[in-house]
């Protein structure tokens, strides 16, 4: 019974090490330190007038004075890039990272006290002093290259202004005025010539006439032809039993379908120009013709038939 039983845990008592939690702390000291140098950077402090944003109303706009001046001259230009080059850049360094500094280049100090020969010493200062003037002559010759240039630029754009100021005030003056005709005004036509241009228009509408009664001939040969159903009477065949049989329905009767005499054969369609059997038919008017000739006969014939009947109207 008492093998079964758990054996209670032992705990052994350690003495606390003097160095215990020491570098815990001082990661944690370290840390809220970089923390705070973060953010009390000069590049992360607010400025002195940095407001809360207000909505400005709507102004029209205004021009500077100097709005119709010329442009700054390139040393003045130069100057104000010179000036927004040299701002101090804000920087931001961050935590664990330590600031860069700028090399500083290393210059070589010459002491008074040393001994330089008297010959030497003034050759040296007149070299010295023909140099600057020699570059500052160089300054002053590419300054004056430069406004000239910039002169000669501006003497071209207003040449080539000149030069096409002219040849637009020759166009203008070349070309012909548009004389529209006022309101009112329109030529008056004399008998003679209205009934000219009535007998023309009158060709053409007959043509145009043709055309569309030629295309509706054709649509109409197009269209689809649904086929009646027939429902009048009926003669059927029927085949039983080795018997053949004829059954009479709607209406039909023996004495009235069957009938010993035989059906005419139609009379065959004669060309109206020459005589002979006519296979074909004239859409137009309906009459049969055999040849191509018969058919340009048949044509002229229905043209100056329209023509004399408008001419009746007319009269």
């Amino acid at each position: 019974m008492e093998s079964d039983k758990e054996e209670p845990m032992v705990f052994l008592d350690r003495t606390t090490r003097a160095t215990r939690g020491k570098r815990m702390t001082k990661l944690l000291d370290d840390e809220v330190e970089e923390d705070e140098q973060f953010w009390n950077q000069e590049a992360l402090k607010e400025e002195e007038h940095d407001d809360e944003y207000e909505a400005e109303r709507e102004v029209a706009d205004e021009f500077d004075s100097d709005f119709n001046d010329d442009e700054p001259e390139p040393d003045a230009v130069a100057q104000n890039e010179k000036e927004e080059r040299d701002l101090p850049k804000k920087r931001l360094i961050y935590p664990g990272k330590i600031a860069s500094k700028k090399k500083k280049k290393k210059t070589k100090v010459v002491s008074k006290l040393q001994d330089i020969p008297g010959d030497e010493k003034p050759d040296e200062e007149l070299g010295n002093k023909e140099q600057n003037e020699k570059e500052e002559n160089e300054a002053q010759e590419d300054m004056e290259g430069e406004k000239v240039i910039r002169k000669s630029t501006r003497t071209s754009v207003v040449v080539r202004q000149a030069e096409r100021d002219a040849l637009r005030a020759a166009i203008q003056a070349t070309t012909k005025p548009i004389q529209r005709k006022k309101v009112g005004e329109e030529k008056r036509m004399t008998q003679e010539e209205m009934l000219l241009e009535a007998a023309q228009t009158e060709i053409m509408n007959l043509r145009n006439l043709e055309r569309v009664l030629a295309r509706e001939e054709e649509v109409k040969k197009k269209a689809i032809v649904h086929k009646a159903v027939y429902k009048g009477p009926q003669i059927r065949y029927h085949s039983k039993d080795g018997c053949n049989y004829l059954e009479f329905c709607n209406g039909a009767s023996f004495n009235s379908e069957l009938s010993t005499k035989s059906v005419p054969y139609p009379e065959k369609a004669v060309c109206v120009i020459t005589g002979l059997p006519a296979k074909y038919r004239d859409p137009k008017t309906g009459l049969p013709y055999a040849t191509r000739d018969a058919f340009k006969a048949i044509r002229e014939r229905c043209r100056l038939i329209l023509l004399l009947l408008h001419l009746c109207i007319h009269l």
